[in-house]
């Protein structure tokens, strides 16, 4: 019973990676089902006491999948300002480098669940009903700036702390 979170995880994984490769009429199903699955493995988790590890990793990784199959769905997709896209390859580099000095600092991969990065993936999930209504430029404005500032405060936090704590909150309550 205690691997259920983990496998909600695993099935949010391969919901991520069929989005890609299935017809655009399955989209919306599979991306509500990674978007729940997310929600439950957490809450699971925690209210069971089955947190773990591993589990903690395989949660980052999951988002990190689900993020980059959903921003490459939206550019496929959606003709976007390039100054969207620019925005975004920056986001993406200021999170590879974050990982990178987790990597090196902490010789582990460093996807931290702060508020900043939970409010971007929510948003990052809402987008196909948001971009119903709210033009995509206004939308990608408010999702950038929310990804690029969950992205620079990870990076202060991985950068600045002596003991990497994944579940941190915010950058403020790490001291």
């Amino acid at each position: 019973m205690k691997y259920i979170p983990n496998l909600l995880t695993i099935f949010r994984i391969l919901a991520s990676l069929l989005i890609l490769v299935v017809s655009d009429r399955f989209f919306f199903p599979l991306y509500f089902f990674a978007g729940v699955t997310d929600i439950l493995d957490g809450w699971i988790a925690r209210k069971m006491n089955w947190m773990s590890a591993f589990g903690t990793f395989l949660d980052s990784i999951a988002d990190l999948i689900f993020f980059i199959v959903v921003v490459l769905k939206i550019i496929l997709t959606i003709k976007l300002p390039a100054f969207l896209l620019w925005g975004a390859l920056v986001i993406v580099l200021i999170r590879c480098l974050t990982y990178l000095i987790g990597a090196l600092r902490f010789h582990q991969f460093a996807s931290l669940h702060t508020y900043l990065n939970k409010l971007t993936g929510l948003l990052l999930f809402l987008s196909p009903i948001l971009l119903l209504i709210i033009p995509v430029t206004p939308f990608g404005i408010i999702l950038l700036i929310c990804g690029c500032l969950a992205a620079i405060e990870e990076f202060l936090i991985v950068w600045t702390t002596k003991k990497l704590d994944k579940n941190v909150p915010t950058i403020f309550h790490k001291y």
